[in-house]
């Protein structure tokens, strides 16, 4: 079972009481905005601490011989324990010393214990508290039993245990140590109330008392008839022809009252044929039809509406339906929901029905590829890379990649580049060198391209220009080429001048 509390955001404490002892809670802690809830924070476990138990052990008494007391009781349930039993402390006075009281403990898993060296012929008073680390449980209300004198042959019977019922008692015994020597049982019981409680000298004569007989082959009886949350005295005791043992006793309170519920009182059973439809990426048509079998009028209907699997109670939705069909909306796109439907009495609810489950439709994703990343690899062409959206509401099928080279161009006139799904990094080339290009990106389901990520610009480095060896080399031979010709041109223009000087200077 889940409890939820709020608190003002003006605080960061919280005081929960009236916890169970004993027990392991878990806490956890859930923000809300306007925008709705957060995550749940981590879980803390804590285990309350025990405490003293909330009432003690009945207790049932024999003597096994005019000496001893052997006391027994059943252990405490969990619920009234509130805590690990470690021991149990046992009182007893005699009823002519009610001032002098001894005590004896025993460990948390001992359901018995003889009083040894006792005086016969002697009336006792006893009590039992038990106790956890905590401390000890109120002691239980006085009981009493008398010792055998010395010349009683027929003991009490052993072992006697009761369990105490709403409206009867469930008696078992063992036979005592001289079972040859008994024809039979009887066993009696009576209500006690405050005066008898106050007085317990006052003799087993009461016109309330019921007594039968049982056979010696007998070692159980369920004695019916009785009274829920009432005191009882129960005893058990051997009897032969000439005399009657001792007995063995048990006091104790039959259970609370518990109601039973009629038929008119039982809440409404489940509504039957569930059927849930997606009618949209945000709302599911949910119908269903009535129980065939109700035992109360259904006035309306509950249905719990949370996404499957998850078990934050922040996330759980609730809605209320007069008729049997409801649209549930304002869903999450492509999530599927656990759904569950529960039939409203006038002043009660029924159990909800089996959980069914449905996704709502795909649609555009509502937010664009994540953390865009642009490069420039050369002059020529830049490296973009992206992640998935955060809110896919599909699968993704193509990522949309739009750049230009003007940012003030309409979406339909930038260069639009679509990338399988599978892949988040794409490179762009053909690109002009020493340009800002602006880039941009969508992804795209079935349904259609969602919103655009936020622009960014990179800038493609100018074009530089680099020396071509093989041309250089052709160029320097060729005017090294020139050069040389020139000379020899200008070497054989000078030796014929000289051989024409020499000519002309020669005589006639």
């Amino acid at each position: 079972m889940e409890y939820q509390f709020a608190v003002n955001n003006d605080t960061t404490e919280l005081h929960i009481k009236e916890l169970l002892p004993h027990t392991a809670y878990t806490f956890y802690v859930v923000a809300y905005s306007l925008m709705g809830a957060s995550r749940p924070s981590l879980p803390v476990t804590v285990e309350m601490l025990e405490d003293v138990p909330s009432a003690s052990p009945q207790l049932s008494l024999l003597s096994t011989s005019p000496t001893d007391i052997r006391v027994m009781w059943l252990p405490l349930s969990s619920q009234l324990s509130r805590g690990a039993i470690t021991r149990y402390r046992i009182d007893y006075r005699a009823l002519e010393q009610v001032d002098h009281i001894y005590s004896v403990e025993v460990g948390g898993n001992e359901t018995q214990v003889t009083l040894r060296d006792l005086k016969p012929n002697q009336t006792y008073q006893l009590q039992i508290a038990a106790g956890t680390r905590a401390g000890f449980s109120q002691s239980s209300e006085w009981a009493s039993h008398h010792t055998p004198n010395l010349t009683q042959v027929l003991f009490a019977p052993t072992e006697l245990k009761v369990r105490a019922k709403m409206h009867s008692l469930h008696v078992t015994w063992q036979p005592p140590p001289n079972h040859t020597q008994i024809t039979g049982f009887k066993l009696s019981w009576r209500e006690l109330d405050g005066e008898e409680l106050a007085n317990e000298e006052k003799p087993m004569v009461n016109e309330r008392i019921q007594q039968i007989k049982l056979r010696k082959r007998v070692k159980h009886h369920e004695v019916t008839g009785l009274a829920p949350d009432r005191l009882y005295e129960l005893k058990v005791w051997a009897f032969n022809k000439q005399t009657e043992g001792y007995p063995a006793v048990w006091k104790g309170r039959t259970e609370k009252l518990t109601r039973v519920r009629t038929t008119d009182s039982l809440p409404p059973l489940p509504p039957i044929s569930v059927r849930a439809r997606a009618n949209s990426s945000t709302s599911i048509w949910l119908r269903w039809e009535k129980p065939h079998f109700s035992n109360v009028r259904i006035v309306n209907y509950t249905i719990r509406c949370s996404p499957a699997g998850i078990r934050n109670a922040s996330l759980v939705s609730y809605y209320s339906s007069s008729s049997q069909e409801i649209l549930l909306e304002s869903l999450k796109p492509f999530t599927s929901y656990g759904i569950a439907v529960q039939s409203n009495g006038a002043d009660m609810r029924g159990p909800f029905s089996s959980t069914v489950e449905e996704s709502t439709l795909p649609d555009r994703p509502s937010s664009p590829p994540l953390d865009m990343q642009l490069s420039a690899l050369d002059s020529y062409s830049v490296l973009v890379s992206w992640r998935p959206p955060m809110e896919p509401n599909g699968v993704i099928l193509t990522y949309w990649i739009l750049y230009t080279g003007n940012i003030s161009h309409p979406d339909h006139l930038w260069i639009n580049l679509t990338h399988d799904s599978s892949i988040t990094s794409a490179e762009v080339q053909g690109l002009m060198s020493g340009m800002r290009y602006y880039f941009k990106m969508g992804a795209c389901t079935e349904v259609g391209v969602g919103p655009y990520s936020p622009v960014k610009d990179v800038f493609t480095p100018p074009k530089k220009y680099e020396l071509d060896i093989h041309a250089v080399t052709g160029i320097i031979v060729g005017v090294c080429v020139g050069l040389l010709c020139i000379l020899l041109c200008m070497c054989v223009s000078f030796r014929n001048g000289k051989t024409r000087l020499s000519h002309w200077t020669s005589p006639s």
